[in-house]
């Protein structure tokens, strides 16, 4: 994987409205990670369209930061994985296995998520903003919760019980797990595979169902079908059911920032939509 050119830096950091970091360190990686996540939503329009997702760099970039959209994880952990190594991060692959919204004893789920491993001077973290749904506001360390205070997400670290690392969420004041992951570095050329399967296999959640999730100051919005979560920092969560399709197209452009071409993309969108969940009203 190689780092943005600085072209592709300027502009990327003009779209989340940052600038550059003077050194590779902790503080500037939690800015740089809440910055995109109030500019770039994770999104699976493409998907649900049934076309094509190129996980080619330039193909990313100029979808996100061109056309200001957003990706799901494959495309946009995969691009700020690139702006970090513009900035002289030391950054790897890992791979996870989503577990959010499972029952404790569900069968396993395959690895279908791509998360980043970062290497600052105080030891590991983890960073991840392309989930779709809860997503931590800073990197989380694999070594405690130090500097996390009540952020409410967590790293559990493996057990006798448990082999796999957790990232957990607090939610109604309960800790849920969104996924496990171990620390075996993941090739790139795997991640596209999966993407692969995870965009086109007919039983693929990404395929049937609407999810967008952005960061809106300190409040995690998401979107999953027709329900539209608000998450607070202290882990409530409010919920609201919208009515037709058209209210999620404009819910999409106008509280998730999408920028979506009325003709080529709204239009389809509110068409897929109607069928898919069934509306009463267009």
């Amino acid at each position: 994987m190689q780092p943005l050119t600085p072209q592709q830096v300027q502009a990327y950091l003009g779209h989340i409205d940052s600038h550059a970091p003077q050194q590779a360190d902790r503080a500037n990686l939690d800015r740089l990670i809440a910055a995109h996540l109030q500019r770039v939503p994770f999104e699976n329009l493409d998907v649900l369209l049934q076309r094509p997702i190129s996980l080619d760099a330039d193909a990313v970039f100029a979808k996100v930061v061109e056309r200001g959209r957003g990706g799901y994880c494959f495309e946009i952990n995969s691009l700020f994985a690139r702006l970090l190594l513009s900035f002289g991060y030391q950054v790897s692959l890992l791979g996870a296995r989503v577990r959010w919204g499972l029952a404790n004893d569900a069968p396993a789920s395959m690895l279908s998520h791509l998360l980043l491993r970062v290497e600052l001077r105080e030891g590991s973290f983890i960073v991840d903003i392309g989930f779709g749904g809860p997503t931590p506001p800073c990197a989380l360390s694999l070594h405690g919760r130090a500097g996390l205070g009540d952020c409410p997400y967590q790293l559990q670290a493996p057990s006798a019980e448990q082999p796999l690392y957790q990232l957990q969420a607090r939610q109604n004041g309960q800790w849920q797990c969104m996924y496990q992951f171990d620390l075996q570095p993941q090739i790139w050329v795997d991640h596209i595979a999966r993407s692969w399967y995870t965009s086109t296999h007919p039983q693929s959640i990404f395929l049937n169902n609407l999810m967008c999730a952005r960061s809106q100051g300190s409040e995690r919005l998401s979107l999953g079908n027709r329900n539209f979560s608000r998450r607070y920092p202290d882990g409530r969560v409010e919920q609201q059911s919208i009515e037709s399709a058209a209210q999620l197209v404009e819910l999409l452009s106008r509280t998730f920032g999408l920028n979506l071409d009325p003709v080529s993309d709204a239009e389809p969108l509110r068409q897929r939509l109607h069928s898919l969940l069934q509306f009463d009203h267009p």
